[in-house]
């Protein structure tokens, strides 16, 4: 099926079902890599392609959970397949956090009734970064469509991470499509690899003061917990102020402008003071979509720490105290 159909049709389909459509419906796909131990590969419920390529299940911190390690040869694709399970409806939304180096894609493969004629096929290329990735992509599947499985692969000369793959479905009536509907752009945007994740602390160049001269910092505002900050309602250069104690933590949300290629991205802190984790979601479907950076910031000692953060023109400054 054509991908510019597929697109409009997911436009309709998003203003005629609510997400929490989403809350059932899990396939009971392995996302966790659990069953295997570590340097082992695959795990239950994957298969290896045999592309000449490696792979091994790697631990992470949650024992119960574990991280899938793709390695390509220079010339072809590295993949594992999922299992092949019964369709429950005709929206998928799959989820997973991936890093690494190169490229890598996820996406699915439908099949008919009798598990043996390939239907449709669609996936998301990934630029990987060395910190994770959180991608979040919809898809429409066709009526013929009766048996799904997943596919993650690394492309050619490439190594590719990947956990906590999540694969919802949910059926909707979706409308016959209009022609005059455009479809919607920036839906598979991925992050410049050098702005996702969580990123070390660079060296932020400072220009000195002439001696007597005191530096006048703009109004500042009180940065809330578990609040999102669209992209247009924030200055040029915006301030904000938190004060933590050693130890705790706040998430706040800043919005992104995916479809100019804005996103956001740590300039300067002081990481004997502070961590900052940042991910990008892509939260829903078009026009209905949240595009967000995801910023966990976490005070390590006592101590003070300017946390800079750019996006296309746009400065954001969080002025943190740890107490």
């Amino acid at each position: 099926m054509d991908s510019k159909l597929l697109s409009a049709m997911a436009l309709t389909a998003a203003l005629v079902f609510p997400f929490s459509t989403f809350a059932d419906g899990d396939l009971p796909v392995n996302g966790d890599f659990r069953g295997r131990p570590a340097g082992y590969c695959p795990a239950p419920g994957w298969t290896l392609t045999a592309d000449g390529g490696f792979a091994r299940i790697l631990p992470t911190r949650d024992r119960n959970e574990f991280e899938l390690e793709l390695r390509s040869g220079p010339n072809r694709s590295q993949s594992v397949l999922s299992d092949l399970h019964k369709l429950p409806g005709n929206i998928l939304k799959l989820e997973f956090k991936v890093r690494g180096e190169g490229s890598a894609s996820a996406g699915y493969e439908l099949f008919d009734e009798a598990r043996r004629t390939l239907v449709a096929a669609d996936r998301q290329t990934v630029g990987l970064a060395r910190h994770d990735q959180k991608v979040k992509r919809y898809f429409i599947m066709p009526p013929q469509a009766k048996y799904i499985r997943l596919r993650l692969s690394a492309k050619p000369g490439s190594v590719a991470i990947f956990r906590d793959v999540e694969a919802e479905v949910a059926r909707a009536a979706i409308p016959a499509v209009q022609k005059q509907e455009p479809p919607p752009t920036g839906m598979i945007a991925a992050p410049p690899a050098e702005a996702a994740g969580t990123v070390s602390a660079p060296t932020a160049a400072v220009t000195p003061l002439r001696p007597g001269v005191t530096a006048i910092r703009p109004p500042s505002r009180l940065l809330r917990d578990d609040r999102f900050y669209p992209y247009a309602a924030l200055r040029t250069d915006e301030h904000f102020d938190v004060t933590l104690r050693a130890g705790s933590d706040i998430d706040f949300d800043l919005g992104e402008r995916p479809d100019a290629g804005f996103y956001w991205k740590i300039v300067s802190y002081d990481p004997s003071i502070c961590r900052i984790k940042l991910e990008h979601d892509r939260d829903g479907v078009f026009p209905l979509r949240r595009d967000k950076a995801e910023i966990e910031l976490k005070a390590l000692r006592r101590g003070s720490s300017d946390v800079v953060f750019t996006c296309g023109s746009k400065k954001v400054t969080v002025h943190l105290t740890a107490l």
